[in-house]
């Protein structure tokens, strides 16, 4: 029994510290798609599934890491061609297409690895997952707006 709590007890250490070092990694002071009520329902969830969902999440954002960079880039390209003495139309419109490419393939690895995830989890874990999982475009700007009344 001694052996049992201990190795729970190890368990447990270990699992608060990865899901605090993702809160911090991920929440950005509680603010965003991570933030802190998000957290707080990804802990109520059983430890394995804490774990295969942090995990996901993690695979997610070091997939799109390199995008991340491009898009920077591509956004700054657009607002030099937007605030240049001469607009560029042409270079503009350029950057704002690549900018939703770019944009398209980084909601899609993230929705493509929900996909693979959610068959592994119950329907309570999905509705967690729902609540964490992909907004769609305008992301953090629709969080605030009540869908009940339209």
């Amino acid at each position: 029994m001694n052996k049992y709590i201990k190795t729970a007890a190890i368990l447990g250490i270990g699992l608060t510290t990865s899901i605090a070092a993702y809160a911090g990694d991920w929440g950005h002071g509680g603010h965003g798609r991570h933030g802190k009520a998000n957290m707080e329902a990804i802990m109520e969830l059983p430890a394995e599934t804490q774990t295969l969902i942090l995990s996901t999440m993690k695979e997610v954002r070091e997939e799109n890491k390199g995008l991340r960079e491009e898009v920077q880039t591509t956004r700054e390209a657009m607002k030099e061609a937007l605030t240049a003495p001469t607009f560029d139309a042409e270079a503009f419109n350029a950057n704002a297409e690549k900018l939703e490419t770019l944009m398209a393939q980084r909601f899609s690895t993230f929705t493509d690895a929900v996909a693979k995830l959610a068959p592994e989890l119950t329907q309570e874990e999905r509705e967690v997952l729902a609540q964490i999982g992909p907004k769609g475009p305008g992301g953090r700007h629709d969080r605030n707006r009540n869908t009940d009344s339209e």
